[in-house]
Parts: structure tokens; C-alpha cells; sequence
């Protein structure tokens, strides 16, 4: 689900940004950064985080993957996992505006790429028997995804320059230990 109008194309959705590689591998690594910090803020353990770089082979658009290794998903509780899934998309988003690069376009572009967060959330409520709730944004509902969203984006705000230091790094280098995520968050505090 996403509040943003569908975009026209050509190719692929990498070519909605019209991002170079460096800024491809920034919007990825805050998405990452994103997970591992809010993560780390509700007590789950930090994990491997990498990222990797490449181009469209239709159109040469700049495009970026990363994931945080080997999470375990029920490792806090539900609301907080769900909002770690969140945290993702909405570090992204925040990167994006913050440097210029937010359109409408963008925005759902970003919330699409943000699709199997919100399928593993939907697993999440599912496992604790309920459906993740896509209407308003509420604090009566624990697993309403947009309350999710504003949650996670206070706790991004919070923890900004923890997930600055480590997403800066993760452009750089692509690929970052549990243990360096850690030094990186600490040396922030």
C-alpha cells in the first residue's frame, strides 16, 4: 500500500529516480541503516547488513538491493517488529527529502521498493493472529501500518545520526558486520 500515485514509466522503477550509482547506494544504505538502528532501539540483536549496486540491463537506470542478514522477526515484540519493517521505507524517505531528491514519482517508487517489508510485517501480525491494519494511523491499533510509520519516523528522528554514521558507511564499503554496526550506533551516542 502506498499514499503516492503510480508513476508512468519506461522501463523499470530505478529509472523514476534517475539516480547515479552513489546516490542509488546512499538511498539503499538509509533504507538498511534505517532497519539495523530502529531495530537495535527495541532491543533486537544487530545483524550483518550489505548492500549491492548495479544498473538496469534494459536501461542502465542505477539500481540498489541490501538486506540486514538473517533477522529473526519474532525476536521483540510484534508492534516493534512491524515498526522495524516500517523503519526502512520511512529512513529512506527521510534521506530523500532531506538531500532534494523527493517527488511524488520518488515517493512511490520508494514505497513499492519497500514491498516485502510489508509482506514480512503482514506474516508478523499474522503470527499473533491478527491483520496488519492499512486504514488511519492510530495508536489504539498496535499493528496499524501507517501508526507504524509515524512511530518509526519519530524513533528515526531520535536516532538520526546513528542511522547517518552507519548508512555513509554502508555506501562506502557495501557490507558491514553486526559488530561494526554496533562501534558505528555507539560512537554516535
Amino acid at each position: 500500500m502506498t499514499p503516492y500515485e503510480e508513476p508512468e514509466r519506461t522501463c523499470c522503477l530505478y529509472g523514476i529516480r534517475g539516480f547515479n550509482e552513489e546516490q542509488a547506494a546512499l538511498a539503499c544504505a538509509y533504507h538498511e541503516a534505517g532497519h539495523a538502528i530502529v531495530g537495535l532501539a527495541v532491543g533486537m540483536d544487530a545483524r550483518d547488513v550489505y548492500i549491492s549496486v548495479g544498473a538496469c540491463g534494459r536501461c542502465g537506470a542505477a539500481k540498489a538491493a541490501g538486506a540486514n542478514l538473517a533477522t529473526k522477526l519474532l525476536s521483540a515484540p510484534g508492534p516493534d517488529v512491524v515498526m522495524m519493517l516500517a523503519a526502512g521505507t520511512q529512513a529512506e524517505l527521510r534521506w530523500l527529502n532531506l538531500n532534494g531528491h523527493f517527488t511524488e514519482a520518488v515517493g512511490w517508487m520508494t514505497d513499492f521498493g519497500g514491498i516485502n517489508d510489508q509482506t514480512d510485517a503482514q506474516d508478523v501480525a499474522e503470527h499473533y493472529g491478527v491483520k496488519l491494519d492499512y486504514t488511519v494511523p492510530s495508536t489504539a491499533s498496535p499493528y496499524s501500518y501507517p501508526g507504524q510509520q509515524v512511530r518509526a519516523q519519530l524513533v528515526l528522528a531520535e536516532h538520526w545520526t546513528r542511522v547517518k554514521a552507519v548508512a555513509e558507511e554502508l555506501a562506502v564499503r557495501q557490507e558491514l558486520t553486526a559488530e561494526e554496526v554496533l562501534r558505528l550506533a555507539a560512537d554516535q551516542s
